[in-house]
């Protein structure tokens, strides 16, 4: 964040996203599971589904910048405006045209004052079509945890699992 450079890749992004947020669901799952009884028939689905989780709960709360949460932030583009790496800056990055480039470059060198940069951001997101792909993205990744919970027994606990989800 404090050297934003145009070689943010998608992969990048979600590789952040995953040691950031999947952690807390692990270690909240796993805590849960534990004063429930023993864990050791969930020791492998435990942090592959909190990963999955992490990666699309934080990818949906990048959209909810963009789109507005009255739970979470109540200006859209404030990560974009602070310079965090996020996926839709990787997305956007990956498929800008030269000139979307240069302003993105410009933004990241900080050139661009800050009550400008989320306009002229949104703007590439959408010709872009970052936001349409995050979504994608989160489809994705809801759809590889449920896989995982489906394999899940006893019932009650797939239903919490996809209660997370949800």
């Amino acid at each position: 964040q404090k050297h934003p450079t145009l070689t943010l890749k998608p992969i990048d992004a979600l590789q952040i996203y995953s040691l950031k947020t999947s952690p807390a669901f692990e270690a909240a799952l796993y805590a849960g599971l534990r004063l429930a009884g023993p864990v050791a028939q969930y020791e492998e689905m435990i942090p592959l589904f909190c990963r999955h989780l992490g990666v699309g709960f934080q990818i949906l709360n990048d959209l909810k910048d963009w789109r507005g949460d009255d739970n979470n932030k109540l200006l859209s583009g404030q990560d974009a405006t602070a310079l965090r790496p996020t996926l839709l800056l990787a997305l956007a990055l990956e498929a800008a045209t030269e000139s979307q480039k240069t302003e993105l470059n410009r933004i990241l060198r900080n050139e661009v004052p800050p009550a400008l940069r989320a306009g002229i951001l949104r703007r590439i997101y959408e010709s872009c079509g970052v936001f349409e792909k995050a979504d994608a993205l989160v489809e994705k990744s809801k759809s590889r945890a449920e896989s995982l919970a489906d394999e899940v027994q006893p019932d009650p606990l797939r239903q919490l699992l996809y209660f997370l989800v949800d």
